[in-house]
């Protein structure tokens, strides 16, 4: 009898504990995003946009944690030690949840199974850009003079979306373009303007100063479409090649096992907030094309992503890169 009082005795401070955690608001504390790159970045930058609105809306402080290295890999790595509870997310892009389980061998985590997807932010508009003594100002006359001049050329590759972009290109046009890897955007902006390199897909907010004194020229826009601070420069599909694949996207991932309604909340708040427009404003100022999702459509868009790279990846033999 006293064993059964007791069992009874426990699975009721069992229900009770369960139904204050179900109570429990969230947020409850403040919350951590990680963003895999360096301040002042794109990612960084169009974050720090919006997050004041998403923070309001949630009643609950954000903080922001950098941390850059590794094409973005040690955000994602250190995410998968965190509780999944909502209060330490995610915003990374294509390069640490695509391009880093593809390149690497080793990669620390499987973005699918380890990581929940919560909503599609956006893009950051990646313009593929020549120097000026490269007698071309059109995809077409890019590949022509390429394919005339084997080995002239250099690409100043410091993102995976640039190594994929080049290789994509090389495949397929046959073309013979050596590549000069850099750790950071920034040492290849440098040495492209310093004549070391001839191409490079480079930020929007970076590159569009050197086009305008001259420095640069825009050849294409990586992205589905032209983008809003640079619509004279046309998409790849549009500069000649339809089926082009690599677009810089970025978006807000939680710890795998993240209750639902949790992140159906934060899904909904940030497509709210971007909708705000004070955030919109500043995110096109940011040079980034804002664009939300629900947490299925952007796992749906996460495992395309994951072919179509892993495609590029397997015709231009760019495994354990």
């Amino acid at each position: 009898m006293n064993k059964i009082v007791g069992a009874i005795a426990v699975c009721a401070a069992m229900a009770v504990a369960l139904s204050a955690h179900a109570q429990t608001p969230y947020p409850s504390q403040p919350v951590r995003l990680l963003i895999p790159f360096p301040p002042g970045g794109p990612t960084d930058s169009a974050v720090r946009v919006f997050l004041p609105a998403l923070a309001q809306a949630l009643g609950q402080e954000f903080s922001i944690v950098n941390m850059a290295g590794s094409h973005g890999a040690l955000a994602p790595t250190a995410l998968l030690k965190e509780p999944p509870d909502g209060h330490t997310l995610l915003v990374g892009n294509s390069s640490p949840l695509v391009a880093v389980p593809i390149l690497r061998k080793d990669a620390p985590y499987d973005p699918v199974r380890d990581f929940a997807p919560v909503s599609l932010m956006g893009w950051t508009p990646l313009l593929l850009v020549v120097t000026p003594d490269v007698p071309a100002t059109n995809l077409a006359e890019l590949i022509r003079y390429a394919r005339d001049n084997p080995g002239k050329l250099t690409v100043a590759a410091a993102n995976p979306p640039t190594i994929f972009t080049m290789a994509q290109l090389r495949t397929r046009e046959k073309l013979d373009i050596a590549s000069r890897d850099y750790p950071i955007d920034a040492a290849a902006m440098k040495a492209l303007l310093a004549g070391q390199a001839q191409i490079m897909a480079a930020g929007l907010n970076d590159s569009l100063r050197h086009i305008k004194e001259g420095r640069l020229r825009a050849i294409a826009t990586l992205g589905a479409n032209r983008a809003r601070l640079a619509p004279d420069v046309p998409t790849m599909a549009e500069a000649g090649v339809p089926d082009f694949a690599i677009l810089p996207w970025v978006a807000m991932f939680a710890p795998g096992k993240t209750p639902p309604e949790i992140v159906e909340r934060l899904s909904r708040e940030v497509a709210a907030a971007m909708k705000r427009p004070d955030v919109r404003d500043g995110l096109e100022r940011a040079a980034f094309e804002s664009q939300s999702s629900t947490p299925a459509e952007l796992g749906a868009f996460l495992r395309d992503q994951l072919t179509v790279w892993g495609t590029v990846a397997r015709e231009a033999g760019l495994q354990g890169h």
